[in-house]
């Protein structure tokens, strides 16, 4: 809870939000899940008017800005969507908490542990929760395959593996490769595993064109190993995980399949060889035009990250990943970062 900081609602039904930003992830990804989830979007602030107003007619908001601190003067809000490029997340996010207000913002919140560090602190500060967008935890995918580690069945965790892998960009080097892109994963081995004790690593980064692998070791003796690329090869965009446990693993495939296995012999009185028990338990994403174009959004979590903040504002609970959640993963992309280097 948030003690004396917390107050009501304008709205319980549909909190009136503010929303910082409104570039092509925004307006594709974020302003279309806010109103999905049961939001209003009451005020859009946006560097250029021209966009803001733009955004504000088409996701239904009744004023735009182009000052960040005049939203914040002028409207009442439930909260503020912090969607802005990376170098001036933390800036925002600490104007909106100065302001007395609940934060969702886009990950990286801080470009190091230090500047996560800060937003925490003021947070804690401040009383008001600060939510980072790390939207993997909440895809589907990710939400079964923590489910099927869990079954009685499966043992004991034991060990993942990972890849993603995606086209090259400008300016993309190691270090932004991981803060930007990787750090959706790195998140992930911690959402799944907890808190990781030793770094190895090895990059063979070739301008912008970025090649990483990198394993863990995790406080309760489970590995992992990942690797990262940003080459023209990828462009197409891949991602897995495998998580491997005593008597189980599942893995998870481009956000679209989840294929679990589980050790459970039909028979113990013959060997194995002489029958058929292997089994394979595999959920798959339907295809279908009834989304309406929603479906990236549920799958990629997206619905998910935002309903669970809106859930907490009217529960009055701190969302997770939470600011201090969100030092440890930067601290945890410093860790990586120094491994590859040296």
């Amino acid at each position: 809870m948030f003690g004396v900081a917390k107050r009501e609602l304008l709205s319980v039904d549909q909190p009136r939000i503010g929303v910082i930003g409104a570039g092509r992830h925004a307006k594709a990804n974020i302003y279309p899940v806010v109103r999905l989830a049961g939001a209003q979007i009451a005020a859009v602030c946006a560097r250029h008017l021209d966009r803001a107003r733009a955004a504000a007619g088409e996701f239904g908001a009744e004023h735009a800005y182009a000052s960040p601190a005049e939203m914040l003067r002028r409207e009442r809000l439930d909260a503020v969507f912090v969607i802005a490029p990376e170098r001036e997340q933390v800036g925002l996010v600490r104007e909106v908490l100065r302001a007395g207000l609940p934060v969702f913002a886009e990950k990286p919140v801080g470009l190091d542990e230090h500047e996560a560090e800060e937003i925490a602190s003021l947070a804690a500060r401040t009383g008001q929760p600060v939510m980072v967008g790390f939207m993997k935890r909440f895809a589907p995918a990710y939400v079964q395959l923590k489910q099927f580690m869990h079954e009685p069945g499966f043992g004991d965790p034991l060990s993942l593996h990972g890849m993603f892998a995606i086209g090259s960009r400008p300016g993309w080097d190691d270090e932004w490769f991981i803060k930007t892109g990787g750090i959706h994963y790195v998140d992930l081995c911690r959402y799944l595993f907890g808190e990781v004790t030793e770094v190895r690593g090895f990059g063979n980064t070739r301008e912008i064109q970025v090649d990483q692998c990198f394993t863990l070791l995790f406080e309760h003796g489970e590995i992992g190993g990942l690797f990262f690329a940003g080459v023209p090869a990828w462009t197409r965009h891949h991602e897995e995980l495998t998580v491997t446990g005593t008597h189980g693993f599942a893995r998870v495939e481009n956000l679209l399949r989840i294929a679990a296995h589980l050790d459970r012999p039909a028979s113990p009185d013959r060997p194995r060889w002489q029958t058929i028990d292997e089994e394979d338990r595999v959920l798959t994403a339907v295809h279908t035009s009834a989304s309406g174009g929603l479906k990236d959004l549920y799958l990629n979590g997206y619905v998910g990250e935002i309903s669970h903040f809106l859930e907490c504002l009217r529960s009055g609970t701190e969302p997770q990943p939470s600011a201090a959640d969100n030092v440890k993963t930067m601290g945890l992309c410093d860790r990586i970062l120094r491994a590859i280097r040296s």
